[in-house]
């Protein structure tokens, strides 16, 4: 079980990666659904050993939970809102693909540094995880702040999220199922609300760069 789950972590890394490279946000929205998949993938590996080897089947109800909402309705949500604004081919980031790339490595050698002398996970294929999975959340964060486009940065906050929740999950070997739960309520309103204000951008400035915005500064 703990090969498979160290590829997974290392999947997750490399998505994240191929994330930032992407141009296009539906390239986005399916390696986003790619990375939710992987996220399942593992919470089932952990629910059935948690089933085998003390009886729970919490995590197993999660691993559903993940593919009905993340893998199944969030990315739908994302490509019907996309398919109702106004597409315009738009540069849809700040920096060059290479040097969001660069960054990217930048980032998980510091996250590799900076978790080394942290007691508990400084060990094993733990440690890895660990660092694979905060690595996860930094890039989620630099995607985010790196995209012009509202949508793109929805999927950098949904890729933060997951982030967390992977985090969380290799941690603690699965976290309490009703903390789960909150997680994923909060999750979904989160996205519906900022599916609503991608309507709203485009309606006002008939474009979704968030850049326009500056023109509501006083």
């Amino acid at each position: 079980m703990s090969s498979y789950l160290d590829i997974l972590s290392v999947l997750l890394l490399l998505s994240s990666f191929v994330l930032m490279a992407n141009k296009r946000i539906k390239s986005h929205i399916r390696t986003f659904r790619f990375q939710s998949a992987m996220i399942a993938l593992a919470a089932g590996i952990l629910g059935v050993n948690s089933l085998i080897h003390e009886g729970r089947v919490d995590l197993l109800v999660v691993c559903a939970v993940i593919i009905a909402i993340k893998v199944i309705y969030i990315p739908r949500l994302l490509h019907r809102v996309y398919a109702n604004v106004e597409y315009k081919v738009e540069k849809d980031f700040f920096l060059n693909i290479p040097i969001l790339i660069l960054g990217c490595c930048m980032i998980v050698v510091f996250t590799y540094f900076a978790l080394s002398k942290t007691d508990g996970i400084n060990t094993g294929t733990e440690n890895m995880r660990v660092v694979n999975s905060v690595s996860l959340i930094l890039i989620g964060l630099f995607f985010m702040i790196s995209r012009k486009k509202a949508i793109g940065q929805i999927v950098g906050f949904l890729v933060i999220e997951n982030g967390i929740f992977v985090t969380a999950m290799f941690a603690t070997q699965g976290m309490p199922f009703i903390v789960d739960m909150g997680m994923f309520v909060d999750l979904l309103s989160a996205v519906m609300i900022l599916g609503i204000m991608v309507f709203k951008i485009n309606e006002k400035f008939d474009s979704i760069d968030i850049n326009k915005l500056k023109n509501l500064r006083g």
